[in-house]
């Protein structure tokens, strides 16, 4: 009986790296994905429930953890009464949520107060009367916890 030879050996360990690996990156991929959850969904039985619709109350629960935002996108309606419930879940660690007119974030529409999790705070503002896409993120993180603020 003869022996699996050398290429037999080297390709096997080859496709298992391979496959290692691409399942690693579908994993991460999946995750980035999964963690872009819309507020309210729009189902009425009949309509594509991944279009967001706006906040009916103006009320939006946004989580910050491991400096992320839990959502990538808030929707309300537009010239909307606006409350964000902010709950910074990192110990020790300064978060805020401010939106601007657009991710340069040259132009200010709201900015929050800068506060230390774990802790919550309620942050009122008016929406903008113009319907559109605007930028939201922390001011402390603006590079991993950032989202668009959708006016309808």
């Amino acid at each position: 009986m003869r022996l699996a030879g050398p290429n037999l050996v080297i390709g096997s360990m080859l496709f298992l790296v391979v496959f290692g690996i691409s399942a690693a990156t579908l994993f991460g991929l999946a995750k980035l994905v999964q963690t872009d959850q819309p507020i309210a969904a729009a189902d009425d039985g009949g309509g594509d429930a991944s279009v967001e619709a706006p906040s009916e109350t103006g009320i939006l629960d946004l989580v910050g953890k491991d400096q992320q935002f839990d959502r990538r996108t808030l929707t309300v309606s537009a010239g909307a009464e606006v409350t964000i419930v902010f709950d910074n879940q990192d110990a020790g660690i300064l978060h805020n949520v401010a939106v601007y007119t657009d991710s340069d974030a040259g132009e200010l529409i709201f900015r929050g107060e800068l506060f230390t999790g774990p802790d919550t705070r309620e942050e009122k503002f008016t929406a903008p009367s113009a319907p559109g896409s605007y930028f939201f993120r922390c001011d402390v993180h603006p590079d991993t916890m950032t989202g668009t603020f959708t006016v309808r």
